[in-house]
């Protein structure tokens, strides 16, 4: 009868200590406005969102005897979260207060920014948004292409030169992020729908039916067929 190897015996394993330097998970706020502070160990200067300037001014205002010298010793030295900037930024930044503040509402992120954004035409802008706004109470989706054609025709009607028309679409990721726009991708059916195509097709409705008087237009969807 053959012999058998005897089996292995596995070695038993020390239960492990409970782990008990986990640090507490912060919770973030939500849509909280983003800020350049840091470790107070830190000492090199970094460019402050408005939402750190506004801070900075408001803590200026609650200190009126206190020195601009010490206000930035006092922010450079912050356990929770340290802000470095010189005397002279802050200098800037008190002569510049009310811009700072009107930027504050200028646009939904406007307070994680660290440089205004340089709008050409703020009346298109102001148009391009109201028409995004009403899209989405609508529950309709906004592309890239409809944001182009939109703005494009905005600009005719307001009347902007070609040089300050924007062309080509480096501008649509910049005015997406602005206003926290995202891109949702559809399944099924409505994700077969050729964007583009779609698109072609709307501009050639739009030139067929301006060959017709005003009058002989008809604007109506599949439930006016049926009425009640």
């Amino acid at each position: 009868m053959p012999k058998t190897e005897p089996k292995a015996t596995r070695k038993p394993r020390e239960k492990p200590a409970p782990y008990t330097k986990r640090k507490p998970k912060q919770v973030k706020e939500k849509d909280a406005p983003k800020t350049s502070a840091k470790p107070a160990v830190q000492t090199k200067r970094a460019n402050l969102t408005l939402s750190d300037w506004l801070t900075v001014l408001k803590y200026a205002d609650e200190h009126p005897l206190i020195s601009q010298g010490d206000i930035v010793e006092h922010f450079k030295t912050k356990i929770d979260g340290a802000l470095h900037f010189s005397q002279s930024a802050l200098s800037c930044a008190i002569g510049r207060r009310t811009e700072l503040e009107e930027r504050s509402q200028s646009n939904p992120t406007a307070l994680s920014s660290k440089r205004a954004r340089i709008v050409t035409r703020p009346d298109v802008e102001r148009a391009l948004v109201l028409w995004v706004s009403h899209m989405l109470e609508k529950k309709e989706t906004v592309s890239g292409p409809m944001l182009r054609e939109k703005r494009k025709r905005f600009e005719i009607l307001l009347s902007v030169p070609d040089d300050q028309q924007l062309t080509g679409e480096g501008w649509v990721a910049s005015f997406c992020a602005t206003y926290k726009l995202k891109e949702y991708r559809r399944h099924g059916e409505a994700g077969s729908v050729d964007l583009e195509a779609v698109e072609v097709e709307r501009k050639r409705l739009q030139t067929l039916t301006e060959t017709f008087k005003p009058r002989d237009r008809w604007n109506f969807d599949e439930t006016s067929l049926f009425p009640k």
